[in-house]
């Protein structure tokens, strides 16, 4: 299974965030991953504690083994590389240089990012934890046996 294979999923969990000027608050996050022909891509949604909802959408784009070019809305904003089970990335906004990184750990993953400026201009720092929200089987389920229509030939 390749790393994009195990990031991919819908993942929910929680963040928190940390600014220069001593502030910091939770959030909500839920962010799916899905491979796409030449790449793959990130969405998230993050509802915070204040009421304010940001949705983003990144879409990278392989340009060689391992390094990828990451985009919004088919404009180019930075690079990022994908390997052992970590993702890092870095863009520019233009108001902002903006970096995250994901450690892949199972069906967990760990993120880490800042940003030069937040919304009131301060640096700021994050951690989210995330789960992939994927049904998991009990084990002692997880082989049935056939029923007589399972063992049936087909023709």
């Amino acid at each position: 299974m390749s790393v994009v294979e195990i990031l991919a999923g819908t993942y929910e969990g929680a963040g928190e965030w940390f600014d220069s000027s001593g502030k910091s608050s939770t959030y909500s996050v839920r962010q799916t991953n899905s491979a796409t022909a030449d790449g793959f891509e990130i969405t998230f949604k993050h509802d915070f504690a204040d009421g304010t909802v940001v949705d983003a959408r990144f879409q990278m784009t392989w340009v060689a083994p391992h390094i990828f070019r990451v985009s919004v809305a088919g404009a180019a904003l930075g690079y990022g590389y994908l390997l052992d089970g970590y993702c890092h990335y870095h863009l520019e906004t233009g108001q902002a240089f903006v970096e995250a990184s994901y450690r892949i750990t199972g069906d967990t993953i760990d993120v880490f990012g800042s940003s030069t400026k937040n919304a009131e201009g301060n640096y700021i720092a994050w951690k989210e934890v995330l789960r992939n929200t994927r049904q998991t089987m009990n084990p002692s389920s997880a082989i049935a046996p056939m029923s007589q229509e399972q063992r049936r030939p087909t023709r």
